[in-house]
């Protein structure tokens, strides 16, 4: 078993861990109102419910606490996912139906111009859809346009498109994914910056060694890489800066969940890896409403 351990100082003596989750809380508290105040509340709400996931990584694991965790997931996969789907028809008004909200309705008229339609904020959303499950999510990003992508006022370099590129294929079992894969990893590689070799080259790697049969051994390039990507945040935050998003590395925690659902063996662990999450012990609770807030 590799055990990891953090280097993120979230320093609780200045500011308490209790103060860093009050304003998930408080988002909890009021999500069901505020989803129908404006349609941007789709992403803004799955953001802020993420992040107060990833702060509870610094609690005793308790079932509460993992339920909770789980019901951030669910809810902001479906939500991440009606906020691209307005993208692809902006001039038809949807109705958008979550268990546990009221039906909105919303268009997408000039939502690319949010820069909220991108392709790091897509990989967040497959991702938090795998992690929920959520199949029906996972199918309608796996099918966004990245040519549409590519007219948001958010622009990305030429690899984050191919990043996007490679996971749809996978996900669609199109015979030219190996290719693919083998191209982002050779122009991550090519770009050379910290954020190629650390991020895109992470999640490369990872996924090749899930999905391929290139002699990656899983559980070590997975260690390897959460390590990678806590560093990179934390050199990117800078010291007066909590590296938060380290917390919890959405594509690679995707990808243990992935690896388990496969019949195999997880053998790293620690807080970057919540086990309720990977294993999905309360989807079922979470999904049926059995279990809300």
């Amino acid at each position: 078993m590799i055990t990891l351990t953090r280097n993120a100082d979230p320093s609780f003596e200045t500011i308490p861990l209790d103060e860093q989750l009050s304003g998930g809380y408080n988002t909890l508290d009021k999500r069901i109102r505020r989803i129908s105040i404006r349609r941007e509340n789709l992403t803004s709400i799955p953001d802020q419910l993420i992040f107060h996931a990833r702060w509870q990584t610094w609690l005793e694991q308790t079932p509460e606490v993992e339920k909770l965790s789980t019901l951030c997931f669910v809810e902001a996969a479906a939500m991440r996912a009606a906020y691209f789907k307005l993208a692809q028809t902006p001039e038809v008004e949807q109705a958008i139906s979550i268990p546990g909200f009221p039906t909105v309705h919303w268009n997408g008229n000039r939502i690319l111009e949010t820069g909220c339609i991108n392709s790091a904020d897509w990989i967040d959303a497959y991702f938090t859809a795998v992690i929920a499950r959520d199949t029906a999510s996972m199918e309608s990003l796996a099918s966004f346009s990245v040519d549409l992508m590519k007219q948001s006022v958010t622009q990305a370099g030429p690899v984050s498109y191919m990043l996007v590129e490679v996971f749809q294929a996978y996900h669609h079992q199109t015979p030219d994914y190996a290719d693919k894969l083998l191209r982002t990893m050779d122009a991550a590689m090519k770009q050379g910056n910290d954020w190629a070799l650390d991020i895109a080259m992470g999640m490369l790697e990872t996924f090749a060694a899930l999905t391929t049969d290139i002699g990656y051994d899983f559980n070590q390039v997975l260690a390897k890489n959460l390590q990678l990507q806590e560093r990179y945040a934390i050199q990117e935050n800078g010291p007066n800066y909590i590296a938060v998003e380290s917390f919890i590395n959405i594509p690679l925690l995707a990808m243990a969940c992935m690896w388990h659902d496969r019949g195999n063996e997880l053998q790293v662990s620690g807080p970057f890896l919540p086990p309720a999450l990977v294993d999905g012990r309360w989807l079922d609770e979470v999904k049926s409403g059995r279990y809300t807030r």
